[in-house]
């Protein structure tokens, strides 16, 4: 078992596994915050934890970007994917980029990757020292305390002519810790693949985020599942973050 393994030996996979999600809608969402919050002149954007920029394709004709990511193999498919956007290897716990940004997104509850709240607000601080005085951060929350159901299996799924993908998993919480096994079956041109996927996830509540946010010193505005409605506990939605510098 190797931890991280869905980003070495299965990142040519990744497209797929995500193609339920609809990056379309999120990246207007991102286009809307914007227009609805910042309030610094530019429009230079920093994604986090970008993957195989699956946002930067949506994004790239709206801002200048500088995708991150700790992944070389999925910076390797970004950079074939969008040859024109500049990308570089680096962790949103110690990021050194020498320039300051108008907007910082990191997208597919990557923020969850923070597994304590040391970590979590020395993110925040990373986020909000690369941005200028009036830029905003967008994030989305998708493991929170509110909507976290202990014991839940998951089942996701590809289905293509040559390529069956089925990934599970059982949530289960030690101590604030989401130490995710994702058992992977794949079947691709009739030969099988197995193996397991570690991840350690933190899950956080709401209102600790908001605190933690504040303290770093962004003013908070929380919507959900990407549209300009306001979250709500009671939902169950996914929380999105918009932190304004």
């Amino acid at each position: 078992m190797v931890k991280q393994q869905l980003y070495k030996k299965y990142a040519k996979y990744y497209d797929k596994i995500h193609d339920k999600f609809d990056q379309k809608k999120e990246s207007e969402f991102i286009n809307w915050a914007v227009d609805k919050h910042k309030l610094s002149e530019g429009n230079y954007l920093l994604d986090v934890a970008c993957g195989t920029g699956r946002h930067i394709e949506f994004l790239k004709d709206y801002y200048k970007i500088l995708g991150v990511d700790i992944n070389p193999e999925m910076l390797k498919i970004a950079r074939l994917k969008i040859p024109e956007v500049k990308f570089m290897k680096g962790d949103m716990k110690k990021l050194n980029i020498e320039e300051k940004f108008d907007v910082v997104i990191c997208m597919f509850s990557a923020v969850n990757y923070n597994t304590t709240f040391e970590e979590l607000k020395t993110t925040f601080e990373n986020f909000y020292n690369y941005l200028k005085n009036g830029g905003i951060l967008i994030f989305d929350l998708g493991l929170n305390i509110e909507n976290w159901i202990e014991g839940l299996i998951s089942v996701d799924t590809v289905v293509d002519e040559n390529l069956k993908i089925a990934i599970i998993c059982q949530s289960h919480l030690d101590n604030g810790v989401f130490n995710a096994d994702f058992v992977f079956l794949i079947k691709e041109n009739g030969k099988l693949d197995f193996d397991i996927d570690q991840h350690e996830l933190g899950v956080f509540g709401i209102e600790n985020v908001i605190e933690l946010m504040e303290d770093v010193g962004f003013k908070n505005f929380i919507y959900a599942e990407f549209t300009s409605e306001t979250w709500d506990a009671r939902s169950g939605d996914r929380p999105v973050f918009v932190g304004v510098k």
